[in-house]
């Protein structure tokens, strides 16, 4: 199940829009509720992949954002398993839909805001390692429905705002102690709403990053409940990011949630989403030159001009 970059290269945007939302029928999704018994915590997980296939696929693990579930991100997700990934959405207990639902809105908003805390991003990061870990055992199991189909040393992370904050952790950001939380079985990233670090030096917050990333975000997308952060600013890991590639897509009025998943309404802007993103993991994961040539030699550009736009750093 491969993206022929090269059709797709020729193919106008608004060609593409009209699958932008909808789930393949060749992709099937399980759901499951993993447990941690070292730290006595569920982790909820729903996993997109194709419904046949042939040999082992490469992995992308998903990060809601704040007040968020398992089901977030969905579109991007049909269609990244619809190209040959196994993706894997993770519920953070704590900081997900639990903080909200139920009640009142001034509550919800008031329990949001104490969610995104340094507890939940410790717990979010934990999380991360647990699925990386567990996944091992799952994959060599011939009880689960998914052994042995995934290629455990080709695996991607993305994730949106809160998501976005743990993948730029698990991916190598530098924390004003000097900590990082990066795993090396991570390769790439993808940073849907990315952020600034919260204090010290951004240059040193980001220079370390090795792995190659791409952040996405619109001209709108600001911080709608908690911290003051400025669409603005989300281009400040890719500003600071020295030590790999690093790409940055810019979608003209996309909002916060927009960037979160459906695009409110603007197909277009959905698509442009999952083209680039697509070819992202295929350049990195699956070594695809065509899908390396569609991104880095101008393809993409155009058609991210039509909607905002599309800046690379490439490190030799």
């Amino acid at each position: 199940m491969r993206l022929n970059w090269i059709a797709t290269a020729v193919v106008a945007l608004n060609v593409l829009v009209a699958s932008a939302y909808a789930e393949d029928d060749a992709v099937s999704i399980l759901r499951e509720d993993w447990k941690d018994t070292a730290r006595d915590r569920i982790v909820p997980v729903r996993i997109d992949y194709p419904a046949k296939s042939d040999s082992p696929l490469p992995v992308v693990i998903l990060s809601h954002g704040l007040g968020g579930s398992r089901e977030n991100l969905k579109a991007v997700s049909q269609y990244w398993a619809a190209h040959g990934y196994v993706v894997i959405h993770l519920q953070h207990i704590g900081s997900d839909e639990s903080a909200w639902q139920g009640k009142a809105p001034q509550e919800a908003i008031r329990d949001l805001k104490s969610a995104a805390n340094a507890k939940q991003f410790a717990l979010r990061n934990e999380d991360v390692k647990f699925a990386l870990d567990d996944l091992v055992r799952k994959n060599s199991d011939k009880n689960w429905p998914l052994a042995g189909k995934l290629d455990l040393e080709k695996i991607a992370m993305g994730g949106h705002s809160f998501g976005a904050v743990t993948t730029q952790a698990m991916c190598g950001q530098t924390y004003i102690t000097g900590k990082r939380y990066i795993d090396p079985r991570i390769k790439v990233g993808i940073a849907f709403s990315p952020s600034a670090a919260k204090a010290g030096d951004q240059a040193k917050a980001f220079s370390q990053m090795t792995l190659p990333m791409f952040y996405m975000t619109g001209t709108n997308d600001n911080s709608p409940i908690v911290g003051d952060t400025k669409a603005p600013d989300r281009r400040v890991p890719f500003d600071n990011s020295h030590s790999a590639d690093a790409y940055l897509t810019i979608i003209t009025d996309a909002t916060h949630m927009a960037m979160g998943g459906g695009a409110l309404g603007h197909p277009e802007w959905q698509t442009l989403i999952n083209v680039g993103t697509t070819a992202f993991l295929d350049k990195y994961l699956k070594h695809d030159s065509t899908a390396a040539k569609f991104l880095d030699d101008g393809e993409y550009a155009k058609q991210a001009k039509a909607l905002g736009t599309f800046e690379m750093k490439k490190v030799k």
